[in-house]
Formats: C-alpha cells, sequence, structure tokens
C-alpha cells in the first residue's frame, strides 16, 4: 500500500509539473527515436564512409594523378525550376589545357534525402569542349549533382550542390 506520505507528495503540484516534462521529453524522445528506424536518411553513396576514408587518407594518389589531371567545368542554369527542362553545359580540358574533343559524360542527380528519385542523364559533344544536355528535376530542393567524363580508361568528375525551386 501506498503510504500518507506518499499521497501527499503526489499532490504537489510542482512534483506533478517536474514529472509532467520528464514524461513529455521521454515520450517525444522515444517518437524520434521510432521515426529514425521507420524512415532512415538516405546517403548519396552507399559506401560513403569507404569513400571519404579514401580521399582524404589517400594524398600520395592525388599528388601522383594532379598533373594529369583534367579540367572540369560544370554550368548549371542559376534559376532550376520543377519539372522545367534547362540546358546543362560541362565545359572540359585535358592536362595540357586544350579542350576535349571525345568522351562519354553521364550527370547524376542524388536527392540527399530520397535516393528513390536519383536520376542520370546521358551529354552529347555540342563543340570542343563542350557537352550539353537538357534536365530536368521532378522535385523542388536541394540536389547533388555529379558530372563524370570517361576518356580512354581514365575518368574524372565534378560536383556542386544546386537548389531547385517550385
Amino acid at each position: 500500500m501506498i503510504s500518507e506520505q506518499l499521497k501527499n507528495d503526489l499532490k504537489n503540484p510542482w512534483l506533478q509539473g517536474i514529472l509532467a516534462v520528464v514524461g513529455v521529453t521521454l515520450t517525444v524522445n522515444f517518437g524520434f527515436i521510432s521515426y529514425a528506424y521507420m524512415f532512415p536518411p538516405n546517403l548519396v553513396a552507399n559506401d560513403y564512409y569507404e569513400r571519404g576514408k579514401e580521399y582524404f587518407h589517400d594524398e600520395k594518389t592525388r599528388q601522383k594523378a594532379a598533373p594529369t589531371a583534367w579540367r572540369l567545368q560544370l554550368l548549371m542554369p542559376s534559376n532550376m525550376q520543377v519539372k522545367q527542362a534547362q540546358t546543362v553545359r560541362l565545359y572540359a580540358m585535358d592536362h595540357q589545357g586544350r579542350p576535349v574533343q571525345k568522351g562519354n559524360v553521364t550527370l547524376k542527380a542524388y536527392r540527399p534525402n530520397d535516393a528513390s528519385r536519383d536520376f542520370a542523364i546521358n551529354l552529347t559533344f555540342s563543340e570542343a569542349g563542350t557537352f550539353i544536355a537538357p534536365i530536368a528535376f521532378p522535385l523542388p530542393g536541394h540536389w547533388d549533382v555529379i558530372a563524370r567524363i570517361d576518356v580512354e580508361k581514365q575518368h574524372f568528375d565534378t560536383a556542386e550542390r544546386i537548389f531547385v525551386k517550385k
């Protein structure tokens, strides 16, 4: 049985308030944790940790590749709108500063919070050093865009984060 003192203590408004705050805090935390397990956040790459570790810890490989690195510039339209196709351009120059004349260029768009909306398009050669393609984003918000050019067993890429308006 509950003692008389405990019954009196439970009637105290200060104790009731403290217990209510603790109860609400535990309930909200349980709700957030449950939501995180039911709807986990998606990442741009499944092996993000390994890629990041390789990128930041493999300085020798990057230094060795620097003299043969190509210069890429990805030009996205400044005012991207949902479901409106606009032309994206990739300018590519080889390690000697000459415009690239051939190559397979793929542009991948990643939605940081929903991997099911990711898509890829191929850019076509337009003129010396320029590859173009129309692109339309299905949803508004932030997108990570990675353009990759493959030529003769070499590949180079460039990335950009953009915002698509409604």
